[in-house]
This record gives C-alpha cells, structure tokens and sequence, in this order.
C-alpha cells in the first residue's frame, strides 16, 4: 500500500504525521515500512542520517535503516512504477513526505492509495488547498485538520472542501517535542494522547483500532 501526507502549505505537520504513523505501524503492527521523503536537502528527517549521504541514484538505493521505519530521502522524483514495485515486494507500506511542490504532489498523488490532505486551522491553509484538492482524486483522498485550536469551525472547514474531514488533531505537546526525543512518539511514550490520533490514520491502513477508555471516548464525544 502507498500512503501519501500532501499539503501545499509548508509547516502544517505532515513529517511529524508520517513519521509517527510509519513508527506506530511498525512498533504495534510490526509492518515493514518505508518513508520516501521528497524534501531532499531541506528534509527535517536529515537528522536521523548522522551526516551521511545517503540520497542514491535510485528510489531503492542508499536506504536509511533506522529501529522506527526504513528512510529514503530523495531530491527529485526521478524513479519508475518498476522501481515502487520492486520496493513493494519488501515493505507493507510506503509513506510519501510530499513536498509542497504541486508537480511533486500531482505526480505521487496518482500512485498512492491514500492520501491525507494535511491543513491547518487558517484562511490561507485552507484556500492553497481547496485549490489542490480540485486537482486530486476525491475518492483516494482523506482531509485531516491538523493543530486544531478552535479558531476556525470545523463544519466551516467541511463547507469549503464539501467533504468530511476523516480526524481533527489537536495541539500536542508531544507532536512538538518528539523531534527533541529523536525518536517517534510511540517509542518513548506510548500513553501519549498523541497515539490516539495517529491510530485513527492507522485505520484506514489496518481496519484496526485500538481499544479505548471510557476517559478516552469522553475525549473524542466532548473534544
């Protein structure tokens, strides 16, 4: 399965979202999982390689193994379908960190599964991306609406892509401070709130959800 994190806003949260549902994958449902991150030198996920030149003349070349998920930082999008199907003989899922580029966005969009259309709670994240999503399969993609502060109406959000939003995720401590940690949430702290959320992008890949408190289930109702 290819899952893709879009946005054409930058700093909305995709890295942080797709790296800790490929470590979530991985820890709770031991799957074999890879980030293709096509942020080449500007990637945040550059400190999980020590320095290392590990970008490749090919998709599956110079592949980062870490204990969390496998990671594959590419600066350009010059690989084949041959090439994803070679990767996905190995690994259950392959998670793109697309660039706010839309040529990079529009060509992974059309390979992947999933993709989850990342916003934030502003007018200008809200029209960039109403924009990109008159482009994108409707059917393939899901809306989350990422630090959430109450500031924009969630039916307001819904009203403008005409389309449900599939999570709302609040502002987490957690989600700001695991790239201190230098390690994905659910490694260090797995009663994190954090992992509430990331279970819910987990869903659409497993069927699966991991069962909750009552506390938990008053937080979702009254959130």
């Amino acid at each position: 399965m290819i899952i893709s994190f879009l946005s054409l806003k930058g700093g909305v949260g995709k890295t942080t979202l797709a790296n800790n549902l490929a470590a979530y994958l991985k820890k709770e449902y031991n799957y074999k999982v890879l980030i293709i991150d096509t942020n080449g030198i500007y990637s945040s996920n550059l400190i999980f390689l020590n320095n290392e030149k590990l970008f490749g003349n090919k998709v599956y070349q110079g592949i980062k193994v870490l204990p969390y998920f496998h990671l594959k930082i590419i600066d350009n999008l010059d690989f084949s379908i041959n090439d994803l199907n070679y990767l996905k003989r190995y690994y259950d899922v392959i998670i793109f960190d697309v660039l706010p580029n839309i040529n990079y966005i529009l060509s992974v969009e059309k390979i992947s599964d999933i993709n989850f259309l990342v916003i934030n709670p502003d007018f200008y994240s809200l029209y960039v991306n109403k924009k990109l999503y008159d482009l994108l399969d409707k059917n393939k993609v899901k809306i989350v609406l990422n630090k959430y502060d109450k500031s924009i109406e969630i039916d307001f959000v819904e009203d403008v892509f005409k389309k449900e939003v599939y999570t709302v995720i609040p502002i987490i401590k957690d989600f700001i401070n695991y790239q201190f940690q230098y390690q994905p949430i659910v490694f260090y702290n797995e009663k994190s709130k954090a992992l509430k959320y990331i279970d819910e992008l987990a869903y659409c890949i497993t069927g699966n959800k991991r069962k909750r408190s009552i506390f938990d289930i008053f937080d979702i109702i009254f959130r």
